[in-house]
């Protein structure tokens, strides 16, 4: 290896005179990796005199200054025009790797390479202001020393133009553009068009064909933007049309400065800030996943409006469907005895428990029966939808009543179904078998795990919660796959299907993918994780229950009619589990409804202060009438729409 032809510390002008004239591009490139160094680890305020010392050395100094550019050209600095700021891949999750290796590993470098040496100083945004407040002086004499780039802006400016159409005219992305075929977008004339600018004198007319064909680009992607409003997002797809947008802005930029509509400064200002924002992991993935999040959020969000009743009639019939679905859990409540009591190895228990919760969930669906803490991140979506309206805060807290309104009788239905239908199945058991069914210790031990301070009852319901949500958010995600793939039309037009199926059978099989799918699939997720998590909690050695209100409620009315039939009834300790009871719902629907709310508003940006704001208003309006948010404040029916009380429904194109 030779020896450092520079330190950091010394001056670049003596290093860069020492340099013999067959130098190697590896002894270059350390001159000028240290030349930028020496002046990043300079003082901010000695940084325009050492840039100052730097400029009239080369100036004065002809070899020198041929040397420099020699270097400098060499290192090709189209590629910092063309990729600073810029991902590498066109993947979200190749991307990521790429930026946590760079940030991990040391990278190799054997060529001369500016783009590389700009990013090892690992520039701040601190320096990109220290840029943008270099003088017109400054500016001036570099001029001198370093003649305009044109030659390097023009193929920087050909790369993007290539990468751009490349990507602009993927099939993926072209099935999410406003164009039958790929003749018809303009992606098509980007790359002839930018080549005819720049191998000829870039008149004023040239530039504005470019800057035009550069526009329809650029709204054609923001225009496949607002389709996935429709036809479903990936995050492979929010990606490469974010990418597409960076490559045309930076186009849009480059064009700028070779007509002199940009500043040189402000140009190199952007790169500097450009590289960074290059080095952060945050950034690429708040940008993408934040766009994936709100299309998710949104079909979350759909589903949830059918768990809102904005009437007294719907009202009732949410409650009365809530009873069926009680009744529906208290026969889960028992199966879930029963498996726990069969000799069955850990891992078919937790699958048996699963098998359980997920088709109780799964019928109470088809059957239109909602679940009490299923709605709250459903509707949370909903309220994050109305708060991005921005029409007042009194909507936003009339939406709160109605959600609260409908969660309230929702749990009521369900705990009205399932005890009494848990009483009367403890009574035919005893009637039959002569005894009640849960022993007494089990029993006993049931009304103690539910203890509202000697046990585990409200971490496992605030833990419930976040299942809740989870499953929420399984929902959404379904509900956008299904659009995205279009299934309800591919199964239509199948003509592998046909084979099998009769038209109507098809057009069942479409109706129930677009209506029933993401509904089901949340549920099913739910039921998996109230059945496998506490089995692999038990696996790794971490107790985990589930704790939900409905569930709650029917376990704990075995058991206290069990300890009735024995005439053991531990009266204080059952009232400390019936207000573990009450803890239990409040927790699963506040973290489930925190959850959704916070994902919400965060995937569609809402600020702070409208969070406060509508806060502020929630509490004065409690405050004032808190019976609204439970039985009271229905408009009449003439001023609402009706909303259906059926399983939720994806919108999508017509079959």
């Amino acid at each position: 290896m030779p020896s450092e032809t520079n330190t950091s510390g010394g001056d670049p002008l003596k290093a860069l005179a020492g340099l013999p004239p067959d130098a190697s591009e590896e002894t270059e490139r350390r001159w000028l990796q240290n030349a930028l160094e020496w002046l990043k680890t300079a003082p901010p305020a000695s940084r325009e005199i050492l840039l100052r010392h730097l400029c009239s050395g080369l100036r004065d100094n002809l070899a020198l200054r041929q040397r420099f550019c020699q270097i400098w050209n060499r290192g090709f600095p189209a590629r910092v025009f063309s990729e600073a700021g810029l991902p590498e891949e066109n993947s979200l999750w190749k991307e990521l790797m790429i930026r946590v290796k760079r940030r991990v590993l040391p990278q190799p470098q054997d060529e001369l390479d500016l783009y590389a040496a700009l990013q090892d100083l690992e520039l701040t945004e601190a320096d990109a202001n220290w840029i943008g407040n270099l003088s017109d002086e400054d500016i001036l004499e570099w001029r001198d020393v370093l003649p305009p780039q044109r030659g390097a802006l023009t193929f920087a400016l050909r790369l993007l133009a290539v990468r751009a159409s490349a990507t602009g005219l993927a099939p993926d992305l072209m099935r999410v553009m406003p164009y039958r075929s790929e003749d018809e977008s303009p992606f098509s004339d980007l790359l002839p068009i930018v080549m005819r600018y720049t191998e000829s004198s870039a008149s004023s007319e040239e530039s504005g064909t470019v800057r035009a064909v550069i526009l329809q680009c650029r709204m054609a992607a923001g225009v496949s933007h607002a389709r996935l409003e429709e036809l479903g997002v990936s995050s492979s797809l929010v990606f490469r049309l974010d990418l597409v947008i960076a490559y045309l802005e930076r186009m849009d930029e480059l064009v700028a400065v070779m007509d002199g509509r940009l500043h040189v400064r402000t140009f190199a200002q952007k790169l500097v800030r450009a590289f960074s924002e290059e080095r952060g992991v945050r950034d690429v993935v708040r940008n993408s996943i934040n766009r994936l999040a709100r299309h998710v959020v949104r079909y979350t969000g759909l589903s949830g409006e059918h768990y809102i009743a904005n009437a007294r009639p719907e009202w009732l019939a949410m409650g009365y469907g809530a009873i069926g679905g009680g009744a529906i859990t208290a026969f889960t409540a028992l199966f879930k005895y029963e498996f726990t009591f069969m000799d069955l190895a850990p891992l078919w228990t937790g699958v048996a428990h699963s098998l359980n919760y997920a088709i109780s969930f799964v019928l109470m669906q088809q059957l239109g029966w909602p679940l009490a803490s299923k709605m709250p991140a459903m509707t949370a979506s909903a309220l994050a939808d109305s708060m991005e309206q921005e029409t007042g805060m009194k909507e936003e807290v009339e939406l709160i009543a109605a959600i609260s309104r409908s969660q309230f009788i929702v749990t009521f239905g369900n705990i009205l179904g399932a005890v009494p239908m848990a009483i009367l199945i403890d009574l035919l058991i005893q009637w039959r078998t002569g005894h009640p069914f849960l022993p007494e210790p089990v029993a006993l031990h049931g009304v103690e795990a539910m203890h509202l301070l000697r046990s585990w009852t409200i971490p496992f319901a605030a833990l419930t919660g976040c299942f809740l949500w989870i499953s929420s958010l399984a929902a959404g995600w379904t509900g956008n796959w299904v659009v995205l793939n279009r299934l309800p039309k591919a199964v239509l037009q199948s003509r592998r299907l046909g084979r099998f199926f009769r038209p109507s059978m098809r057009a069942k099989i479409a109706r129930m993918l677009e209506n029933d799918l993401s509904g089901a699939a949340g549920y099913a997720c739910l039921g998996l994780l109230f059945g496998l998590v506490p089995f692999l909690g038990a696996f790794a050695g971490a107790h985990i229950e589930v704790r939900h209100i409905t569930l709650a409620s029917a376990s704990l009315t075995y058991d206290i009619r069990s300890l009735v039939s024995y005439g053991h009834l531990p009266f204080l300790d059952t009232f400390w589990a019936l207000l573990g009871l009450v803890a239990t719902g409040l927790l699963n629907f506040d973290v489930s409804f925190a959850l959704g709310l916070g994902v919400a508003m965060r995937a569609k940006n809402l600020g702070l202060l409208g969070r406060r704001t509508l806060a502020r208003a929630f509490w004065r309006e409690l405050s004032t009438d808190p019976a609204e948010f439970f039985w009271k404040g229905f408009p009449s029916s003439a001023e609402v729409a009706p909303i259906a009380v059926d399983p939720p429904v994806q919108k999508q194109q017509p079959l």
